[in-house]
């Protein structure tokens, strides 16, 4: 099916919809839990609820996306998303006293349809789009997210100075509804799939992604990697807030620069990658990506001030970016189209095993360290492990490149 039957720009301007109201919630929720708790463990742990459920419902997503009409796909996970933002809406209001819980429950129930949205869109884009059109709806897609992290912490300070987290949640509910709504104007097609949906079905789908996954070292090497990426990415999202109201001791507004400064310069870096990529080869963008991202939490963690932390931040999550596009090329090369959900949700349930990791380690540190100091013990582990995780597999798999190379294969099935 072509993209213009598909209906691409219709699907993007529903994906900005949800982004933005993601980064309404990655700049509000832990600025509101940190003031009723006044506590970085709660906050932590509010993180660590958040990410457990999205990493175990990652194979029954990619099990969903591979038999599931991706529209209607899509228009439950936004419709039950507006309904979720006016529960916790209301529930704010009649228990003011349980900020921490309503939250935590609310960000927990969000994180599933989050993956779903995730593992559908990876699933369905290579079903829906000639592969020579793919690229260009991968790069508008990565640049929707990088806007909406630019907008997203802005308006979000707007929004908040007039009504707090209640007013965010009002405002991230309508704008799920008409992504919801717009969603049933997608022209995708059904599935051919002949078996019935049920628990065997389940296992036998994740163990045929296990296959694809035994079979391919480049995959496997990758998950490694993006795990140790994902220790230090999860640090540095649950730790900043607590740093820059604690330790630096400064306003709110301070946290919505440093989220707002930071998508800026991914946007700029994100413009870069193409060239690089022409003139150095992919795999030299990720092990640029990779490098760079270990010392910008370095920077992080030996920071004196709020400039030397933004700076490393900044670094950190455009790269993080930058190392993205890395993955999902290699990816959407190597896997097999039929196997394409299933696979992901295998691939998501590895790689993002770090990020709630993370936020259990700062939760068990922050009684006795600094935030600051609890990067800098994170930065060390992961670089540690990612060295380790180099040498390993270009001596084990013989790569001759840093990262694992790009190899172009059938993708038919």
């Amino acid at each position: 099916m072509h993209g213009d039957n598909f209906g691409l720009k219709r699907f993007v301007f529903s994906r900005f919809m949800g982004a933005l109201c993601d980064q309404f919630l990655l700049f509000a929720v832990p600025l509101a839990i940190l003031k009723a708790t006044g506590s970085l463990t709660f906050s932590s742990l509010a993180f660590v609820i958040e990410w457990l459920p999205r990493i175990l419902f990652f194979p029954l997503s990619g099990f969903m996306a591979d038999r599931i009409k991706p529209r209607f796909i899509f228009f439950n996970v936004d419709l039950a998303r507006a309904v979720l933002m006016m529960a916790a809406f209301m529930a704010l209001i009649w228990l003011p006293g349980a900020t921490f819980a309503i939250l935590a429950v609310m960000m927990a129930l969000l994180s599933v349809a989050y993956v779903l949205n995730f593992v559908a869109t990876d699933a369905m884009l290579p079903r829906h789009i000639p592969a020579c059109n793919l690229p260009k709806a991968n790069s508008i897609l990565q640049g929707v997210d990088q806007i909406t992290m630019v907008m997203g912490p802005a308006i979000a300070v707007a929004i908040s100075a007039y009504g707090g987290i209640d007013s965010i949640l009002l405002v991230a509910a309508v704008l799920f509804a008409v992504s919801a709504v717009n969603y049933l104007f997608l022209k995708t097609h059904d599935l051919n799939v002949t078996e019935k949906i049920g628990f065997g079905t389940l296992i036998e789908s994740n163990r045929t992604a296990l296959k694809v996954l035994q079979q391919n070292k480049i995959l496997l090497h990758l998950c490694a990697l993006t795990w140790v990426v994902n220790l230090v990415y999860g640090a540095a999202l649950v730790i900043s807030a607590a740093v820059i109201l604690q330790e630096f001791k400064l306003a709110d507004s301070y946290f919505g620069a440093l989220q707002t400064t930071a998508a800026i310069f991914t946007v700029v870096a994100f413009f870069f990658v193409p060239r690089f990529t022409h003139r150095f080869g992919l795999s030299s963008l990720g092990t640029l990506s990779f490098c760079t991202m270990i010392l910008a939490g370095a920077v992080m963690s030996l920071s004196v001030n709020y400039a030397m932390y933004l700076a490393g931040y900044a670094v950190l999550m455009a790269f993080d970016g930058a190392f993205s596009v890395y993955l999902r090329t290699v990816r959407s090369q190597v896997i097999p189209q039929a196997h394409l959900g299933k696979t992901m949700g295998l691939i998501g349930l590895m790689n993002m095993c770090s990020v709630p990791a993370s936020g259990a380690l700062v939760s068990l540190l922050s009684g006795h360290f600094m935030p600051l100091q609890i990067i800098t013990l994170i930065l060390v582990t992961a670089l540690i492990l990612g060295l380790a995780l180099i040498v390993y597999g270009r001596r084990a798999f013989g790569y001759r490149s840093w990262l694992p190379p790009v190899i172009t294969t059938d993708s038919s099935g």
